[in-house]
């Protein structure tokens, strides 16, 4: 059975030997505590919202021309009918049971010195058995914003759950902005900086060091979504957002399907892991 981790809700963190129990000590009517950008930071803030504008600023991730472009000649009901039909037909989606949408961005790999091009689909084995191969890793993709205080405060978490779960899993996270306000628009710079707890001022809403990081560098990948491509895709409202998705790349645990406030069973990322792997 894997190691357990426990934590407060201000973020301390106890790696147990094995054998060690206890029930987890999270907020259990609204267990989701995230960042809502245009106010101000609040570590006990409980909610968390996206503003759903898009500046043209942002990053282009491609130069190749991508289906929603090659689309541009069809009226909207064409694109909408189209897409539906694609949806049922591959069963495409972010729910439980269903295939994940793929995406493509760049990705910065730990001690990396450029970015290179991702795809999440290679990651995938659609043939995979679970009663013929248990030796296939799930992936896990977590929404973070550099410039949000608790994603700042689960930096530790974070790192100590790919650790226990190394053998199992592959760790993704990615990093968004918030268009909607100017201190959580991060740089690639601070990225890096935050996952590899580098030297750069910026992080934590522009008041931190990215170094003061808690928790050990993370040596997981990076994925851009500073233009929040993806997150809209994946109909992310805020974060931090954990997803785990099998081997053959189908849905497992979708964070929104398990919070309370969505009539869900209150089950949250570190239990999910726990259940699905011990």
């Amino acid at each position: 059975m894997p190691h357990k981790i426990f934590f407060s809700l201000i973020s301390v963190f106890i790696i147990c030997t094995s054998g060690c129990t206890m029930p987890i000590q999270e907020k259990q009517d609204d267990e989701y505590l995230g960042c809502e950008p245009g106010e101000k930071i609040n570590d006990e803030e409980e909610s968390c919202s996206i503003n759903s504008e898009n500046n043209d600023n942002e990053i282009t991730l491609f130069d190749n021309k991508t289906e929603s472009e090659e689309n541009t000649d069809l009226t909207n009901d064409e694109q909408t009918t189209n897409q539906t039909q694609n949806e049922e037909i591959n069963n495409i989606g972010t729910y439980e049971g269903m295939n994940v949408p793929n995406f493509e961005s760049l990705v910065h790999y730990y001690n990396s010195t450029e970015w290179s091009e991702f795809e999440l689909y290679s990651q995938f084995n659609k043939s995979w058995n679970s009663s013929q191969d248990n030796l296939s890793k799930w992936t896990v993709l977590i929404f973070i914003s550099t410039d949000c205080s608790h994603c700042w405060n689960a930096g530790e978490y974070i790192g100590q759950l790919s650790e226990v779960y190394k053998n199992q899993t592959q760790f993704f996270i990615l990093a968004v902005n918030f268009s909607s306000n100017n201190n959580f628009n991060a740089t690639p710079e601070e990225i890096v900086a935050f996952q590899e707890k580098n030297d750069y001022f910026g992080c934590y809403s522009n008041t931190k060091n990215c170094n003061e990081r808690p928790g050990e560098p993370h040596q997981f990948p990076y994925i851009d979504d500073r233009n929040q491509s993806i997150m809209y895709d994946w109909d992310v409202t805020g974060t931090p957002a954990q997803f785990i998705i099998k081997p053959n790349g189908i849905m497992e645990w979708n964070v929104y399907q398990h919070r309370t406030s969505n009539g869900g069973d209150g089950e949250n990322f570190e239990q999910a892991l726990n259940r699905i792997f011990s």
